[in-house]
């Protein structure tokens, strides 16, 4: 009788990791899927497309734009003078419950001066909370920070 009970537990058990690795492999793309995508197509639209309607961004070093129109305008600006080339985001970690979604992780974006040619990356930190609206996962505070700048070497002696 136990025996029978051991495999009934690992059949469940193998049912449920099949579940969940078919559920991984047709994952929802999340709002931070969605504004890689925006911001590697250098769409200003494209990425406030990735805001609820009265999102938050703190943007790295500046102020906080609220609302897809003043996201979009904020993004516009940006990339008029640059070209992004490449987003990195990592994501370390998310809690998820009902249709509300944390993330945090690291980003890193590469992009080309559209004035002087230079490029650069630019890298960071991000927290982000998503709300799942209308089917998509969408943007409601967004709070990416730069990398802080490298501590000077001590002198030894």
């Amino acid at each position: 009788m136990q025996h029978g009970h051991r495999v009934g537990k690992a059949v469940f058990c193998a049912l449920a990791l099949w579940a969940g690795s078919a559920v991984a492999a047709g994952k929802e793309p999340s709002a931070g899927d969605c504004f890689k995508a925006g911001f590697e197509s250098n769409n200003a639209d494209a990425v406030a497309a990735c805001y609820a309607e009265d999102g938050i961004i703190w943007f790295p070093g500046g102020p906080k734009a609220q609302g897809r129109v003043a996201i979009r305008d904020r993004f516009a600006r940006f990339l008029d003078g640059f070209t992004v080339k490449e987003v990195q985001m990592t994501e370390i970690g998310h809690e998820g419950i009902g249709d509300a979604r944390v993330a945090w992780g690291t980003y890193a974006i590469r992009a080309v001066d559209k004035a002087s040619g230079a490029e650069f990356t630019q890298s960071g930190r991000f927290t982000d909370v998503q709300k799942k609206i209308d089917g998509r996962w969408l943007y409601v505070v967004d709070h990416p920070s730069d990398d802080p700048p490298a501590k000077p070497e001590t002198a030894k002696n």
